[in-house]
C-alpha cells in the first residue's frame, strides 16, 4: 500500500492503493484509539477502535467543536473494542468540523463511554474517501435531526403464540440458541425518509450511485407514506421533520407466528 503525500496542515493521514482498489483516511490517538474511514471495493466503511468492548451497538451523543450535535449508532466491528458506524457516509462528513468530538453513551448504557477526539482541522482527505466510493461530500439532509422514538411496527400490538402440545407431552425442550450478533447493513444500501405526520416522506437512496439498483427503488416504495409507531415514551412533535435511515433490500415484515408442534 502506497502514502499520498502528505496533505498540507493538519489533515487526516490518507493511505490509497488503487491496485486494491483502496483509500483510507486516519486519525491516530495517543491512547490507542483511531478513527478509520475506508473506501474498498466501492464500499464504504467508518470504525472507531480502541473503545471498551461490548457485543452490543454503542448509541452515542456526539458533539463537534461548533456546537452541532447528532446521534449515532455503531457496532461492534468484530475486534475487540473496535465499532462500525451504522451511517458512515453521515458520520463521515460530521467528522469534518475538526477540533473537538466529543462521544458519550445514554445513561443506563450497558457499555457506559465518555470520550473526546481533537480531529485534525483539515478534511479535504476524507473528501476523497467519499468521493473514491462515490458519496457526496455535501447533503442537506445531515442538518436534520435522527427521528429518536418510532418504529415500523406497533409496539402496542402483541404476537399471538399458540402451541398444540398438550401438558402431557414428553417431548423435550428446545434448548434456546444464543442471540445473533447484531450487523450493520451496507452503506450504500441504506434508504432515508423524514418523519411527517408519522408517516415517511420523502424517502430516497443514500448512495447516488446505487439509487437505480432495483432492489433499492423496490424499498423506496415500500417505505413511502408507510406509517410509522411512537416507541414509549416518545411524541409526535419530538419525531416531526427528522430523518431516518432503513436498510434497503432486506424488508423485514413482523406477523404473528403460530408454533406448533413438531
Amino acid at each position: 500500500m502506497t502514502t499520498a503525500a502528505a496533505a498540507q496542515d493538519d489533515d487526516w493521514e490518507f493511505q490509497q492503493d488503487p491496485a486494491q482498489n483502496i483509500a483510507i483516511a486516519v486519525a491516530r490517538y495517543d491512547a490507542g484509539q483511531m478513527i478509520v474511514v475506508q473506501c474498498r471495493d466501492s464500499k464504504l466503511t467508518v470504525v472507531m477502535a480502541g473503545l471498551p468492548a461490548s457485543t452490543e451497538p454503542l448509541h452515542l451523543t456526539t458533539t463537534r467543536a461548533d456546537g452541532r450535535a447528532d446521534q449515532q449508532v455503531w457496532t461492534p466491528a468484530g475486534a475487540a473494542g473496535a465499532y462500525r458506524s451504522n451511517a458512515p457516509a453521515r458520520d463521515t462528513r460530521f467528522l469534518k468540523g475538526g477540533g473537538l468530538y466529543s462521544v458519550r453513551t445514554a445513561e443506563g448504557a450497558g457499555t457506559a463511554f465518555r470520550g473526546a477526539f481533537d480531529l485534525p482541522t483539515q478534511s479535504a482527505n476524507l473528501d476523497r474517501v467519499l468521493t473514491t466510493c462515490g458519496w457526496s461530500t455535501t447533503d442537506d439532509r445531515d442538518a436534520l435531526e435522527i427521528a429518536p422514538g418510532i418504529s415500523l411496527t406497533d409496539p402496542g400490538a402483541r404476537r399471538r403464540v399458540r402451541t398444540q402440545r398438550s401438558a402431557r407431552s414428553r417431548s423435550p425442550r428446545r434448548q434456546v440458541e444464543a442471540p445473533v450478533p447484531p450487523v450493520a447493513p451496507p452503506a450504500e444500501q441504506l434508504v432515508s425518509c423524514v418523519v411527517r405526520d408519522l408517516h415517511l416522506q420523502d424517502c430516497r437512496a443514500e448512495h447516488a450511485g446505487s439509487a437505480a439498483k432495483p432492489e433499492l427503488l423496490q424499498a423506496i416504495r415500500y417505505y413511502e407514506d408507510r406509517e410509522v409507531h411512537l416507541v414509549e415514551g416518545a411524541d409526535a412533535a419530538s419525531n416531526e421533520g427528522r430523518v431516518v435511515f432503513l436498510n434497503g433490500p432486506m424488508i423485514v415484515v413482523t406477523v404473528d407466528y403460530i408454533g406448533r408442534a413438531d
